[in-house]
């Protein structure tokens, strides 16, 4: 049975000169597991927890609640049933958007089971159902339907059959979803996995990804500003504005995944990986479509499956035993983008919304079996509206028997405060600053 709360505070209460409102919050947040253990065979698990914010200076607040409970029993070594039930429960009222609550249902299922000697097969079944509820508190956003209900139900089947058993393994299956939007989606996978040697592993992936639209971008949204008026046809004046679009297509995605495993030492091991993500339909904002007159004017900008494009890249991970103690891990990702789109639809936002290169150092040193030091450097390239910054993460972590754990940690150590995101129209942007706090757990 395990306990947990942790309390956040950002921001300087009361404000301190020069600081925006947005820029200061405070979050509580708690809660509990219980796993019982019937017989060998049978685990069941309860978990729930909270999360209370203040935003704004306590101009705005948001709060979470939800529950979890699985059940899982083991029919034999190769078989076994799981069953699990989740609610949600997720309110936000800000003065800049709605005061919304969202309440969220989901239920799946899955049964693993052997099939001969070289199959083990897994297949399940999911339901979810999510409630809104929105009231309109901001005169710029405007929505079709302030109450609403959406439903997801999808079904899946994997196969993973060993073609030469402990050396080269194939793994076929699909997920087939239906949604409110786009109707049927289906989600197939293949991976093959191949070790020729006992330290060396090489595997390949090919799959279909898809996302489906959000309320917002399929239909909910009426209207929002989009920029500053302007004088359009028969010299009126027009304001530019977003809507949904019922008629949105789902976004598909092809991805292909190469990666190689292997063991250089006995106590290093590398971690090789490249990907080609092949994007059809990706929905965005472009050119004017429609002109509404009026005073002021409407021009109508919908949601839209303009874009399309790729990406590759790859990423590589050193991890090191220089002891018994001390472990070193060194990681380099990269990010190439290639989107295409009509004229007004702006790609180069996509393009820069991620960073291109990435590059993490870990090291952890135990220097007692109860006494431990984190320290993690980061290296993050430059994005849309956001230059490239590096920081630096440490923890220490005492351990007082098997219940008791004291930790202080320091978060983004070399600068102030920095921003990580991209600052988007109508939107507001905090950056992250340095930050110091400590942890309590207890378990019992």
């Amino acid at each position: 049975y395990r306990v947990f709360g942790s309390y956040q505070l950002t921001g300087d209460y009361p404000l301190a000169s020069g600081q925006s409102a947005a820029d200061a919050w405070q979050s509580w947040h708690g809660g509990f597991r219980l796993d019982h253990y019937a017989d060998d065979a049978t685990h069941a698990t309860w978990q729930a927890d909270a999360t209370q914010t203040d935003l704004d200076h306590h101009v705005s607040d948001a709060y979470n609640l939800n529950t979890l409970g699985r059940c899982r029993w083991d029919l034999s070594d190769r078989s076994g049933v799981e069953i699990q039930a989740y609610y949600d429960r997720t309110h936000r009222d800000e003065i800049t958007r709605a005061r919304s609550s969202m309440d969220t249902f989901d239920l799946t299922a899955q049964h693993t089971f052997g099939l001969g000697e070289r199959n083990d097969v897994i297949w399940g079944l999911g339901y979810r159902y999510i409630n809104n509820q929105i009231v309109q508190n901001n005169a710029l956003v405007n929505l079709l339907d302030r109450n609403f209900g959406l439903q997801l139900v999808s079904a899946f089947l994997q196969d993973e059959f060993k073609l030469i058993p402990d050396t080269l393994t194939f793994t076929l299956g699909t997920k087939l979803e239906h949604n409110d939007f786009t109707g049927w989606e289906l989600q197939p996978s293949l991976r093959l996995m191949f070790k020729p040697a006992e330290r060396h592993t090489l595997w390949a992936a090919i799959s279909r990804a898809v996302r489906t639209p959000s309320e917002v971008e399929g239909l909910n949204l009426a209207a929002i500003p989009y920029g500053a008026p302007f004088v359009g046809p028969g010299g009126f004046s027009y304001v530019p504005t977003v809507v949904g679009n019922p008629n949105a297509k789902a976004e598909e995605l092809w991805a292909y995944e190469l990666g190689y495993r292997c063991q250089l030492a006995s106590r290093i091991n590398l971690d090789l990986a490249a990907f080609y993500n092949d994007y059809n339909r990706v929905l965005a904002v472009g050119p004017i479509a429609q002109f509404i007159p009026g005073a002021p004017g409407v021009a109508v900008i919908p949601f839209e499956n303009y874009h399309s494009g790729n990406t590759f890249g790859g990423e590589a991970a050193l991890t090191a035993d220089l002891t018994e103690s001390w472990r070193m891990t060194a990681s380099y990702s990269l990010l190439v983008p290639s989107i295409r789109g009509v004229a007004g639809s702006d790609p180069e936002t996509a393009e820069e919304s991620a960073p291109r290169n990435q590059i993490q150092l870990r090291s952890s040193y135990s220097f007692s079996r109860d006494l431990t030091l984190d320290v993690q450097a980061r290296y993050v390239d430059c994005i849309r509206y956001v230059p490239s910054y590096l920081t630096a993460d440490v923890q220490l972590t005492y351990r007082v028997g098997a219940n008791w754990e004291f930790s202080l940690a320091g978060r983004n150590l070399l600068d102030k405060q920095h921003p990580e995101h991209g600052i988007e129209p109508l939107a507001t942007t905090a950056e992250v600053p340095r930050s110091f706090f400590g942890k309590v757990t207890c378990r019992f």
